[in-house]
């Protein structure tokens, strides 16, 4: 998959909050998230445990993603595994955890861009925006609907991040 993502710090979730609403977002989940990362030769690998609030159970998957460390909307290549075919893609993978990341995530959608407001443990409040170029979006389109949305955030953002949160760990 491709999706087209920007992150920085949040620095006035209720503003955020009040910002989704105004543009119809839905709030859709509150994800209580530990990615516990590995090492791999290109990109980054975590094994993500979720649970949705509210709901039983914890699911768990591998997620791999591949994005240039750059602040400002950027293109992300991830895609999700199972623990066979992280074997596969990975023989022998030393699966020693380099960074542990915990997080609560409000999980808002509108249209095909998931709005993320996280509250990192050690690192604090920050902000995502992830277009999801599905097969029939374009990208470019997706792009420009991210740049513009981030526009409609802006007043509620600290500074833009251009790694992840384990690079911030």
């Amino acid at each position: 998959m491709k999706n087209i993502d920007f992150k920085s710090e949040l620095r006035d979730i209720e503003l955020a909050r009040a910002t989704c609403l105004v543009l119809g977002a839905r709030r859709a989940a509150i994800l209580h998230q530990t990615d516990e990362y590995v090492a791999v030769p290109e990109g980054q690998l975590k094994c993500r445990s979720e649970r949705v609030e509210g709901e039983p159970g914890t699911r768990v998957t591998w997620i791999w993603h591949d994005r240039a460390d750059r602040a400002g909307p950027r293109g992300t290549r991830w895609t999700k595994l199972d623990d066979r075919q992280v074997e596969v893609r990975w023989p022998g993978l030393d699966r020693t955890v380099t960074k542990l990341i915990v997080k609560r995530r409000e999980l808002w959608l509108l249209e095909n861009v998931r709005i993320h407001l996280d509250a990192v443990a050690g690192l604090g409040n920050y902000f995502e925006l992830d277009g999801v170029c599905g097969i029939s979006d374009n990208p470019a389109e997706t792009k420009l609907k991210v740049e513009t949305l981030l526009e409609k955030f802006r007043p509620a953002l600290g500074e833009p991040v251009s790694g992840s949160y384990a690079d911030l760990a």
